[in-house]
């Protein structure tokens, strides 16, 4: 969980942004919507590793460097690490409650390897993004024994592309669902078991974020497994939410044993159920009903299946701004791996 600094940042974030925003036209004169998310996604979120005492491992000539640091591991907060950086001290620091945030060009498959190497403290999922460079790869253990883990697209649209990274992992949230979720008489028998995000920011302020959480329930008849997704988009610069995908294909042998929402609209969101149970492919389309809706959305959807969680996983989203004589548009897109380990 974040620390009370951390939450009392993101708090002040808020509410510096309803104030930024208010008075604006929705997606009106080119700025910013007037929907404020409190999600943290267009602020500068750097600046919640000022209350964090953060150790540099690896090279840190390669770093960037963080507004407080410290010499030993054992006094940090948070770590930011090089990918090649030496695992026995970051195995250590994860133990410990500690975020680590790796950056460089191979920063997915050093955090892969440092979760790898505490798979039998953890459960954890992580959804890695292909032909896409992402710069920062983020995990975040929790006190139940589950890590966060967090994929930053290099969209091309943070201040700071590693500390606004970091920042965010930290303090960051998807915003609740637009969109209705069903409840179950079940939902006591299924324990957390960590979280995968998604995160990406244009250059020209358009934000997303994908949050796929895994609840695990162990039964006579075997294990079975949740996975809910929150969609979350944001709106900048006159363009205005068009449309939001997300996918996940299983291995045509994995049984889903059920993919919800039904279709329907609320809170002026539009979400469709465009799943193929039967191929083992889960899918929903989110797009906006209203003024509000086409400046910030979340849609919500989920599935339960069985054994073994790995599958491709997609996240689009379009913007469009209508213009006299055609329309323009803005792309998203994150392609790539799923994979989950829920057996510590």
């Amino acid at each position: 969980m974040p620390s009370t600094n951390r939450r009392q940042f993101l708090a002040a974030a808020g509410a510096a942004g309803a104030a930024g925003l208010a008075g604006c036209g929705a997606l009106g004169g080119g700025g910013r919507p007037d929907v404020n998310t409190g999600s943290g996604l267009d602020e500068d979120t750097s600046h919640a590793l000022q209350s964090e005492q953060v150790y540099l491992a690896g090279d840190a000539s390669d770093l960037p460097d963080p507004p407080n640091t410290v010499d030993s591991i054992d006094d940090a907060d948070a770590v930011l690490a090089t990918t090649d950086a030496d695992r026995v001290p970051l195995v250590r620091a994860l133990r410990d409650h500690k975020p680590v945030a790796f950056d460089g060009g191979d920063a997915q498959s050093a955090l892969r390897g440092l979760l790898e190497s505490t798979r039998q403290n953890y459960t954890f999922g992580v959804e890695e993004v292909r032909a896409r460079p992402v710069p920062v790869a983020v995990a975040v253990p929790g006190r139940n024994g589950t890590v966060d883990t967090y994929t930053f697209v290099d969209d091309g649209g943070w201040d700071d592309p590693v500390l606004d990274a970091f920042g965010w992992a930290l303090v960051g949230r998807v915003p609740e669902c637009d969109t209705f979720v069903p409840e179950s008489s079940a939902d006591s028998m299924y324990d957390y078991a960590g979280s995968a995000h998604v995160v990406g920011r244009l250059d020209t302020g358009e934000a997303y974020v994908s949050r796929t959480t895994a609840t695990v329930s162990r039964q006579d008849a075997g294990r079975f497994v949740r996975l809910r997704t929150r969609l979350h988009a944001e709106a900048n610069d006159g363009y205005a939410i068009e449309e939001g995908v997300r996918e996940a294909d299983f291995p045509d042998d994995q049984r889903l044993h059920r993919a919800w929402p039904n279709p329907h609209t609320e809170n002026g969101v539009q979400i469709a159920n465009t799943s193929n149970t039967i191929r083992s492919d889960f899918s929903f389309e989110v797009t906006p009903e209203s003024s509000r809706a086409k400046s910030a959305l979340t849609g919500c959807g989920g599935l339960r299946t069985d054994g073994e969680i790995a599958y491709d996983h997609r996240v689009s989203v379009t913007w469009k701004r209508d213009k006299l004589l055609g329309n323009d548009r803005r792309y998203a897109t994150a392609t790539g791996r799923g994979e989950w380990h829920l057996d510590a």
